[in-house]
């Protein structure tokens, strides 16, 4: 049979547009891609609470997503901490709960995945912080096995994460319920080691370091917060940071 030229041609073009409509449909930005944009922009508290938002959609449309589930459980701590440091308790607490959820649906989909306990144990902290240290008492336990985890698994998460929230929580803790300086400073000194760039590991240092009146040493990273450049990782948490270690530095001065 003799095939027209023009049909072929014709046919040959529709081929070629159908090709190209699926490559850029497969290139669209889907809710996940979408979500991580606005986090890189999370210094913006808009784009901090669109990432939010942006996450539980993605983790809504894919149920086996394990990226949006942990990403969207950081970006429930950064809404919470950050771009809402002033909100009533409650409010936060909401934030941390639904962060929470996307945490615990992290290390159901991946047991293994570092980032999920990581932030699980983060998040049961601060809603902690939020509710009130006495009235969370019961949360320790699960954020010291969440952060035993993760340095099972990974030290290194978050910039040796899992001492800085250890180091952190033995400072917060009242001393008849296992608050210990000495522990804090041992583990916060581990996180520095490993992430010397890390302005968080710093300022929790140094209070741990003024609690115990060694005055000096809280003073040099303090010192050191304020002269440095921000890390690229967390240089839309860094301003907050330098606030605080600037205020905690005047009194100290």
């Amino acid at each position: 049979m003799h095939r027209h030229p023009r049909t072929g041609l014709a046919l040959a073009g529709g081929l070629l547009a159908a090709g190209w409509l699926a490559t850029a449909a497969i290139a669209q930005p889907g809710p996940l891609d979408d979500a991580r944009a606005a986090y890189a922009h999370r210094a913006d508290p808009t784009a901090a609470k669109s990432a939010v938002d942006l996450f539980h959609q993605a983790a809504a449309a894919d149920a086996t997503s394990y990226a949006a589930r942990w990403e969207g459980a950081r970006a429930a701590y950064y809404y919470g901490t950050y771009a809402r440091a002033d909100a009533p308790d409650h409010e936060k607490m909401a934030i941390f709960d639904a962060g929470i959820t996307l945490a615990k649906e992290a290390v159901a989909l991946s047991p293994k995945g570092v980032e999920g306990h990581f932030w699980l144990g983060v998040l049961y902290g601060v809603y902690g912080e939020a509710k009130g240290i006495f009235k969370s008492l019961s949360l320790v336990p699960s954020i010291k096995q969440e952060m035993q985890t993760c340095l099972d698994l990974d030290a290194s998460v978050e910039g040796w994460g899992p001492d800085r929230v250890l180091g952190r929580m033995y400072f917060k803790l009242p001393w008849f319920k296992g608050g210990d300086n000495k522990k804090s400073i041992e583990h916060l000194e581990k996180s520095l080691a490993g992430a010397p760039t890390n302005a968080l590991t710093k300022l929790y240092l140094a209070e741990t370091y003024k609690s115990e009146g060694m005055k000096p040493k809280a003073v040099e990273q303090l010192r050191a917060i304020v002269a440095m450049t921000p890390d690229p990782r967390w240089e839309a948490e860094h301003p907050t940071i330098v606030a605080k270690a600037q205020k905690l530095l005047e009194k100290l001065s």
